[in-house]
């Protein structure tokens, strides 16, 4: 089964949506109610990021998936390395950054996936 243009960019959408609630999950876990100003803002960008890429993607706009690339290997490093202490800090809150991750490492590579090329019927004379 293979899944047209439109659909991959639906789902993926709907993923990075997905990460963006889970996104919010993972800062209430990781003591949101205890953390400064600063970090508090620092969410509520990167969730009203998220959403807005969601948005363009779901629009059919092809810049937003390089932009989710870039987000991407901007933010997957420090993840990797800061999930251990994650991880002691609370079981809960490692799970879901890693689910995070995934769905949104998931998301890029169903809008970099090439469309199959449908099938030109003969004309038989």
């Amino acid at each position: 089964m293979t899944l047209s243009s439109q659909s991959k960019v639906n789902i993926a959408s709907g993923m990075i949506r997905v990460s963006a609630v889970l996104y919010l999950v993972y800062y209430y876990l990781n003591g949101g109610r205890s953390a400064s100003f600063q970090i508090a803002l620092a969410t509520c960008i990167a969730l009203g990021i998220l959403l807005l890429l969601a948005l363009f993607i779901r629009r059919g706009y092809k810049w937003a998936k390089w932009l989710l690339l870039g987000l991407l290997i901007l933010t997957i490093t420090p993840d990797a390395i800061n999930l251990p202490a994650t991880f002691n800090a609370n079981l809960y809150a490692g799970c879901i950054a890693v689910i995070i991750d995934l769905l949104q490492i998931g998301a890029l590579v169903l809008l970099f996936m090439p469309d199959k090329e449908e099938p030109v019927a003969d004309d038989v004379e």
